[in-house]
């Protein structure tokens, strides 16, 4: 029922809402349907997701006589992709980038929301991205497709990352690890902006659905000494200032972890203090018009998005079952030997 509801929801939203290409697609209204700053709610390319909707249900009933690929349960602390960057030499040039780490770069002639303006290089050991460019926008980055992620996606799992923020067009500028990227517009992001805020969000069908509420575990808050207490206060202990990019130049680890009953849970730990260790900034809320929609994407990918005008460094991509820490054991082996059956059977 929740689907269908779901769905019907989607198609509505899809045949009233305005279409525009517009600008950023990051900022939202809480408890609200509408999108960009820009008011960009929806796209004519929204009507092809309908579309195809359609035609995936159809799709369905054609196929229910022939037996679905069960997909494997799998155990928890089996790490799921690694990637540090440290065996590749120092590299430039997008298409020479992209060859050696195997991620892919989306456009609109793949079907992306927009096309990339961002430029990459290993440098360090790290994946620099430069975006805070004139006609800098959103980009997307594929780096695992659905049928990798399904087993891992069917329960709890758990996604970290480090970034690094060197310059930006604004203060709400970010970079995140999305998921459950359906290729076009649809996905879960917990981007944290360079002024030390973010948001736990859902976008669905182009519009943004928020995970937390406001009090102590709400990632938007930007007020201090309120009962509650923004990103960067929990982090540093000072108050959130727009003027003041307190997360630029500095080492972050963002840890995600994606409840399979309740929703996500973002945790931060700021790595230019000694000793520092994790700190929860958002909880997902059964209050929350979000819930409503988690799990209800049904694709698993996962990508990294440029949020527009941003310039840093991403490093130390870690996906791994269950919501305990990080495995010792980096080899992605063990997963990969659980799901070789149900990949050699979808990718017939």
């Amino acid at each position: 029922m929740k689907k269908l509801l779901t769905l019907i929801l989607a198609l509505l939203m899809l045949l009233t809402l305005v279409a525009c290409q517009g600008g950023e697609d990051d900022k939202e209204t809480v408890g609200t349907t509408t999108a960009g700053p820009d008011g960009e709610t929806t796209t004519a390319k929204e009507t092809t997701a309908k579309e195809t909707t359609a035609k995936e249900t159809t799709t369905a009933v054609e196929t229910t006589t022939e037996p679905a690929v069960e997909i494997p349960v799998v155990q928890e602390g089996l790490m799921v992709f690694f990637e540090d960057f440290d065996s590749y030499v120092n590299t430039e040039g997008n298409d020479a980038v992209m060859a050696l780490i195997g991620w892919k770069i989306r456009n609109t002639s793949d079907g992306a929301f927009k096309d990339n303006t961002g430029s990459f290089s290993i440098e360090n050991g790290a994946l620099k991205y430069i975006n805070n460019v004139v006609g800098g926008q959103d980009s997307y980055i594929l780096i695992l497709d659905d049928d990798y992620m399904t087993p891992c996606a069917q329960g709890d799992y758990t996604v970290q990352y480090d970034v690094k923020y060197i310059d930006a067009g604004n203060s709400e500028r970010y970079a995140v690890i999305i998921l459950n990227y359906d290729g076009y517009n649809s996905y879960n992001s917990a981007h944290i902006r360079i002024a030390g805020s973010g948001n736990n969000q859902v976008r669905y069908f182009g519009s943004w659905y928020t995970y937390d509420v406001p009090g102590p575990y709400y990632a938007a808050d930007k007020a201090d000494g309120d009962g509650s207490s923004t990103i960067i206060n929990k982090l540093t202990g000072a108050n959130y200032d727009s003027n003041v990019w307190a997360l630029k130049d500095k080492w972050i680890t963002i840890r995600y972890q994606a409840n399979y009953n309740e929703g996500p849970t973002v945790y931060i730990r700021d790595n230019s203090q000694a000793g520092s260790d994790f700190v929860c900034v958002s909880k997902a809320d059964s209050a929350a018009g979000g819930i409503f929609y988690w799990n209800e994407i049904p694709n698993y990918a996962v990508a990294l998005k440029l949020g527009a005008t941003i310039d840093g460094y991403l490093d130390n991509v870690a996906i791994w079952t269950g919501l305990g820490d990080i495995p010792a054991d980096k080899s992605t082996g063990a997963y990969e030997a659980a799901i070789a059956a149900y990949l050699a059977e979808v990718q017939k």
